[in-house]
């Protein structure tokens, strides 16, 4: 048995750590805020999934989540192996989306404090010198019912209010990738040798906007009301690359289109 910490243990991504890694029986230590103790212990395995994204509500919290933390561990905390929750975003409007890609920010797009956060958060990994692993989820998805993320809050507007409003054009598209198939995948990762720095864990296709809107107009009879063009902020994703994972883990990612059916049953239950 093995010890692991997770911090941002109670939040989306962090919670299916902590519910995974308990049922296989391991320890898990989850800190509070301003716990000593993360300096004090031998924290294991860490399971970095403590980011901030709302950059225009609370800039300072994005760097203090993504970064900041982040640097007092990589300097101060004792651990076998640190885990960095990265994202995807950071090849929005790229044209490769291999890990090892040349990446650029994106002048209007409002929430680049995000990418620049997650991209100085990997380089402090990878230049601390200690044994550290960066993953690069997608978009991830799970029933998450009081969740801002983008599908539980159409999926509750499309229940609730019988009506959806989508800020993108029809054709927007990008990958979507289930909670527990970046738990699964990121775990197995770690028992494996000679693993990539950083990693990709997506499903390798991406969903249009139309496709997902179809979904609840047929299953819930909603309006989809478009808003295309709002901020005028351009954001293009390439197919993310997941070779590594499809390769060496023999990973197939879960369908979004189908476990959608699912997730608003679900919602319908808990009402």
């Amino acid at each position: 048995m093995g010890k692991f910490t997770v911090f941002g243990g109670s939040g989306f991504i962090g919670s299916e750590f902590v519910k995974e890694i308990r049922g296989q029986g391991h320890d898990v230590f989850v800190p509070t805020r301003e716990d000593s103790r993360i300096y004090e212990e031998d924290l294991g395995v860490i399971i970095y999934s403590a980011g901030y994204g709302d950059c225009q509500k609370d800039p300072f919290n994005v760097l203090t989540a993504n970064v900041l933390l982040l640097s007092s561990l990589l300097q101060k905390a004792k651990f076998d192996k640190l885990v960095y929750i990265s994202s995807t975003r950071v090849y929005m409007n790229q044209e490769l989306s291999v890990e090892n890609s040349d990446l650029t920010i994106c002048e209007n797009d409002t929430r680049r404090l995000f990418n620049l956060t997650k991209l100085t958060a990997e380089e402090l990994c990878l230049k601390s010198k200690r044994n550290c692993l960066v993953i690069r989820p997608s978009n991830v998805y799970g029933l998450a019912l009081n969740s801002p993320l983008f599908l539980p809050s159409i999926i509750r507007d499309a229940v609730n209010k019988k009506e959806v409003t989508m800020f993108v054009s029809k054709n927007y598209s990008k990958d979507y990738i289930a909670v527990t198939d970046v738990v699964d995948v990121t775990l197995k990762i770690l028992n494996k040798n000679g693993h990539p720095n950083i990693v990709n864990i997506a499903s390798g296709e991406n969903i249009k906007a139309s496709e997902i809107a179809k979904i609840l107009i047929d299953k819930l009879d909603c309006k989809v009301n478009w808003v295309e063009n709002y901020n005028d902020v351009k954001e293009v994703f390439p197919e993310t690359n997941i070779d590594f994972i499809t390769d060496e883990i023999k990973f197939k990612a879960r369908k979004v289109l189908l476990d959608m059916n699912k997730m608003i049953e679900d919602y319908k239950s808990k009402l």
